[in-house]
């Protein structure tokens, strides 16, 4: 991969820059409605590699080259200091740029997101996944992307919009970045390392990450942990207030 691929970007509002970065299958569409109530924030959106206006790279996905080509993005808007909202994946990706000393990143918060790597399992999971992908995409996401609700029949219009959106990405695309996430390493030791600068915003009945064991992880590493009651994955369309009102204090720096 070029040093100095660029991902695709947008920028909302102005104020205290803050990193954005989506999760899987997203775009930076999906932080549109939190994004409009927060007036102090300079929003630095940007969509990881095939996802949205982002192509791919030309070397095969990993978590490092998403990493990099995230950090040459920053790079070249010459952001001094800044925080990182991460939802997901995005956490994943923000988790390794805060391994970056040359990066002055001030608070990390993981929105649905943890630093464990993968489980035998669920590496097994990852790779049925990706078969499932290439018999049928539309198969696929139409059992995925409810599953991150805690109540998707609230949020079916939500949930359309994701699956035409995400219908948009390349079966490669979705794959090399089933593989990335499958291959990643355990960063449970940068989370230790942002002791009181990392915030976890998690939902009580996310079913991709269990609520008590990232509440003891947060409590182990010193950080600073949110449980949002009667909520899946997707706290930005659940519980968009308490979300944006958590959100909000990365505005008062």
């Amino acid at each position: 991969m070029e040093k100095d691929q660029i991902l695709n970007y947008r920028i909302v509002g102005e104020g205290y820059p803050v990193v954005f970065l989506h999760g899987f299958l997203e775009s930076n569409a999906m932080w549109e409605n939190v994004l409009k109530e927060l007036p102090k924030t300079q929003a630095i959106c940007i969509e990881l590699p095939g996802h949205g206006a982002s192509p791919l790279l030309e070397e095969q996905l990993s978590l490092p080259l998403i990493t990099q080509a995230v950090k040459s993005t920053i790079a070249s808007l010459q952001v001094q200091h800044f925080s990182i909202v991460g939802h997901s994946l995005g956490g994943y990706v923000a988790l390794h740029l805060a391994e970056e000393i040359d990066l002055n990143i001030e608070k990390v918060v993981l929105l649905h997101s943890h630093p464990w790597a993968d489980s035998v399992s669920k590496k097994a999971d990852r790779n049925r996944v990706a078969k499932i992908v290439n018999y049928s995409k539309i198969l696929f996401l139409k059992e995925a992307i409810p599953s991150l609700y805690h109540k998707p029949e609230r949020f079916e219009t939500q949930i359309n919009h994701l699956i035409e959106e995400a219908y948009k990405m390349s079966e490669d695309a979705i794959t090399q970045t089933l593989f990335a996430m499958r291959d990643r390493e355990d960063k449970s030791l940068t989370l230790k390392n942002l002791a009181e600068r990392a915030l976890i915003i998690q939902g009580e009945f996310d079913q991709l990450i269990d609520a008590q064991d990232m509440e003891e992880i947060t409590e182990n590493t010193g950080n600073i942990y949110h449980l949002i009651k009667n909520i899946g994955h997707m706290g930005h369309d659940e519980a968009q207030e308490k979300v944006i009102t958590l959100l909000a204090m990365l505005g008062e720096q």
